[in-house]
Parts: structure tokens; C-alpha cells; sequence
């Protein structure tokens, strides 16, 4: 298993292909986790059940982003915070571009 995020239920040819790759469920539980409980954070601590995710939702997702990795500075060896920051500098970028349609909805789980 692993956690990614996919337009829910995609209207057009972006909308069908868009797919980011977040973390492996493993690595997830073993990295991301510690970050997000240390930093108390809401959004990302629902991705691995899963999160339907809206534009107005975006800036909230990505601040904690950067909050994980100024954790992961402090708190990972380079080879993991490398992995996970490629992830996250993934997301960052695409996860605005999803919603090209106003009432499309990005699940990430």
C-alpha cells in the first residue's frame, strides 16, 4: 500500500493522469508520522486513512508540509529527509494544479 494523491472522480485527460506518489504506507508510519504527531498537525495526519482535499484546503496542506520538512532537518538522517523532501517539493508543486476545475476534489490516502 501506499499513500499518493488522485483526482476524485477525474472529468478529462489531466484530470485521469494526475497522480503523485507520497510514501509508502511503511515509510509513512515510520517518518512522516513522528513529524506529524510532534507538530500536532490536522491535515496530513489524515492522509494515511485518507482526505478529500479542495482548493481552499491547498494552502493549510501545504503550510504543514513545510512544517515537516523543518522537522525532518532536525530529526532525519539525509538519506531518508532526501526521500521525503523529494515527496513533499512533489507535492508542494502539483497539488495547486489540480484544481483547474473548481469543484474538483483531490483525494490523498
Amino acid at each position: 500500500m501506499s499513500v499518493s494523491a488522485v483526482i476524485y472522480e477525474p472529468q478529462n485527460d489531466f484530470e485521469q493522469s494526475f497522480f503523485v506518489p507520497i510514501a509508502t504506507e511503511s515509510f509513512f508510519k515510520e517518518f512522516w508520522q513522528p513529524a506529524i504527531e510532534a507538530l500536532g498537525l490536522q491535515w496530513t495526519a489524515l492522509f494515511s486513512s485518507g482526505v478529500d482535499v479542495e482548493e481552499e484546503d491547498v494552502p493549510s496542506i501545504i503550510e504543514e508540509l513545510i512544517q515537516i520538512k523543518d522537522w525532518a532537518v532536525k530529526n532525519l538522517t539525509e538519506e531518508k529527509r532526501d526521500k521525503m523532501f523529494e515527496r513533499i517539493t512533489i507535492l508542494q508543486n502539483k497539488l495547486p494544479l489540480a484544481f483547474q476545475r473548481k469543484d474538483a476534489v483531490v483525494f490523498i490516502g
